[in-house]
């Protein structure tokens, strides 16, 4: 009964992180394509090298690591709020 209770739990868990995980998927992509786009434009000195910088640590979350999306997402957001900072 316990073991059926804990497969259930389990079960429910795993099927309620796959659309969150799924969004922060798409979000990723989405946010390592805005990058790329906007270090396409010119910008004061300090926001090319921030873009980089974070471009280059959500390509590695995704490439390199274990398709840590949510750390990917994180540094998308990181490079959405300096945008915003810099009067765009």
């Amino acid at each position: 009964m316990l073991r059926s209770v804990l497969l259930a739990a389990t079960a429910a868990v795993i099927m309620s992180a796959t659309p969150a995980m799924a969004d922060n998927k798409s979000d990723c992509q989405k946010g390592v394509a805005m990058i790329k786009a906007e270090l396409k434009k010119e910008h004061p000195e300090p926001v090319p090298e921030t873009l980089r910088r974070a471009l280059s640590d959500a390509q590695l979350e995704v490439e390199v690591e274990e398709q840590d999306w949510a750390e990917c997402t994180n540094y998308v957001k990181a490079a959405s709020a300096l945008l915003g900072n810099s009067g765009r």
